[in-house]
């Protein structure tokens, strides 16, 4: 429907009619809540109105499948749809299959950041309804939105108190009357394509070829719930078959059928009261569920709590939303789109021994009680409040120092660490592109000569060391001059930059400066006269086999030979094993090509 201009405007139409009467109705410590794809506009709409507090949380959830980006980006309208979903503080999904379809689409969509936990948003973008521009012309802060997995379940609770009502204790007697000796399967679908009734017929069908022992005493009672199939158009039978199941149901009954015995059960919801389904759950001796793409199917965790006391199996497709989570394991699984195999799920289910059928029973049935509607709720609601106020805080910022404070202190103590931070600290790195260029000229021509001896032969004094591209400000080499100048003081210098370059021309200047460069991967000692403390265990030399890129001088043994100098470059990551930089540079690689993808 989205690619009918039309259809995408009622879209629109009707997430706009639901905003302005959330706004109309939103009060102070309201959270809102917006569920599933009908409304996947309304987050952002909330957002963009103005008229939400942001101090308002949103969260999103979606209770049905979320397709894989190669099928989402079919959609003409993909952007506006992932943008308004973007509105929210969480979007949650029923798998993680799910949650993971969603971020690789925004992220190959949007070419947004999208990580383990949710999607980050970039300042000033505006795709999750903020104002780009703000009054104060600061740019619009970026949002991180949560992305989770909630298994919903059913009420428990309630279901058992509605299972021992005397109604259906009643209907469970009436039923093992009715269908004594024989073993009955239950199904309880839509009549969609998507939940895979007319495979399920097939597959019983087969099931009887295949094992006629089973004919006249196994039956299949198929429940048809409503229905959103466009077959549903006529006021006096809203509910009526697809022409393949009906069929199907048909040639099974002309088959199979005799006097007494029919084995395909058709009935519609309206034929049923919730006391003779759950009855009917109650009695079933197996029950299948043959979807071809669904979330939670909960019909089979009811199916799981009626089952107490009589333990039998659950015959569950894998690509259900409950399949995914390890406590539905122990049921049956089967591929609906293979007949032969669901046939012979349905046999093993109904041969299955109590032992083993009680065991898997139990393994289903810990999740059902675990996993219920109400930890479903309780978990969202607890997980939106999380994101929406971890959105929120403030940036946290290292305070100010208080001079004041610190200078007596300062003054009167024998001993003071001092470590300094180099880059954005006492010097502002041009990361310009300019900037980052001449960084890596400067350390591949470090330490070169610009001129060489004559081809004559003449012996020719060499020129010094060619000219650095990249200087730090003499005012900040002053500083630390005149810091290390204290005796008292231990100066620490702490940098990200490689050796080979700015730091190597640094400690040649200040041979008593402390520097820790490559983040922690290189230390250079402090010039020891008396020996003074160094933190770590200083004492382990460069190894020329280390995967960080080695300082020139550090190839040399360790003090002496750094040219007389009483001071050394420790390689700190030796010992360590850094097998695993291929697997990630695969890794990364890998994503890369990703988010170009996504970008083109």
């Amino acid at each position: 429907m989205f690619y009918e201009s039309a259809s995408f405007k009622q879209y629109v139409t009707v997430n706009q009619r639901f905003a302005d009467a959330i706004i109309a109705a939103h009060q102070d410590g309201d959270i809102i809540w917006v569920n599933d794809y009908h409304l996947m506009l309304l987050p952002a709409l909330l957002r963009a109105s103005g008229k939400i507090p942001p101090t308002t949380p949103i969260g999103f959830f979606m209770h049905v499948a979320f397709p894989s980006s190669e099928i989402f980006r079919c959609l003409s309208v993909r952007q506006d749809l992932l943008r308004g979903l973007l509105g929210a503080d969480m979007v949650g999904f029923q798998t993680a299959n799910y949650a993971r379809h969603f971020r690789q689409t925004v992220s190959r969509i949007l070419a947004y950041e999208a990580l383990p936990k949710g999607i980050q948003v970039a300042d000033g973008d505006g795709a999750a309804g903020e104002v780009n521009v703000g009054a104060d012309g600061q740019r619009a802060r970026g949002r991180f939105v949560d992305v989770g997995v909630f298994p919903m379940g059913i009420d428990v609770n309630q279901l058992k108190e509605k299972k021992a009502e005397p109604e259906v204790k009643e209907w469970i007697q009436l039923l093992s009357q009715r269908y004594a000796g024989m073993k009955i399967v239950v199904g309880r679908d839509k009549l969609d394509e998507v939940q895979g009734v007319r495979h399920k017929i097939k597959a019983f069908e087969y099931f009887l070829d295949k094992h006629p022992e089973h004919q006249g005493n196994t039956i299949l009672i198929q429940i048809a719930l409503p229905t959103q199939s466009p077959h549903a158009h006529t006021l006096a039978h809203p509910l009526p078959e697809s022409s393949d199941v009906t069929e199907a149901i048909s040639r099974i009954n002309s088959r199979f059928s005799t006097l007494t015995y029919q084995p395909v059960v058709f009935l519609h919801t309206q034929d049923l009261t919730f006391s003779q389904y759950l009855a009917l759950l109650s009695a079933a001796d197996a029950f299948l569920v043959t979807s071809l793409r669904e979330g939670m199917a909960l019909r089979s965790h009811e199916f799981v709590e009626c089952q107490e006391g009589r333990w039998r199996p659950l015959i569950l497709s894998e690509f259900t939303g409950s399949y995914s989570y390890s406590g539905f394991r122990s049921c049956i699984a089967i591929n609906p789109w293979d007949t032969r195999g669901t046939a012979e799920a349905i046999n093993q289910a109904l041969t299955m021994s109590d032992e083993e059928a009680h065991t898997r029973w139990e393994d289903l049935h810990n999740h059902v009680t675990t996993q219920t509607a109400q930890a479903f709720v309780t978990t969202f609601l607890t997980r939106t409040l999380r994101a929406h106020a971890e959105d929120l805080a403030p940036n946290t910022e290292v305070p100010r120092l208080d001079v004041a404070r610190v200078l007596p202190r300062y003054k009167h103590s024998r001993g003071r660490l001092v470590l300094l931070d180099l880059e954005g600290t006492l010097w502002k790195r041009d990361l310009s592109r300019d900037g980052l260029a001449r960084m890596e000229e400067d350390y591949l021509t470090a330490g070169t000569k610009e001129s060489q001896p004559e081809s004559n032969g003449e012996k020719v004094e060499e020129a010094g060391p060619c000219v650095p591209r990249v200087q730090v400000p003499e005012e900040v080499l002053l500083i630390l001059e005149r810091l290390v100048a204290d005796p008292r003081n231990e100066v620490w210098l702490l940098s990200g930059l490689r050796v080979r370059g700015v730091l190597e021309r640094i400690a040649e200047r200040i041979p008593k400066l402390g520097i820790v460069a490559e983040n922690g991967c290189f230390i250079k000692t402090i010039k020891k006269s008396p020996p003074t403390r160094a933190p770590g265990s200083l004492n382990r030399s460069f190894s020329s086999g280390s995967n960080s890129s080695p300082p020139r001088s550090s190839l040399k043994s360790p003090i002496e030979k750094n040219g007389g100098k009483d001071w050394e470059w420790v390689n700190m990551v030796a010992n360590f094993n850094l097998s695993w930089k291929t697997a990630c540079l695969e890794i990364l690689s890998y994503v890369s090509a990703f988010r170009l993808q996504g970008l083109l």
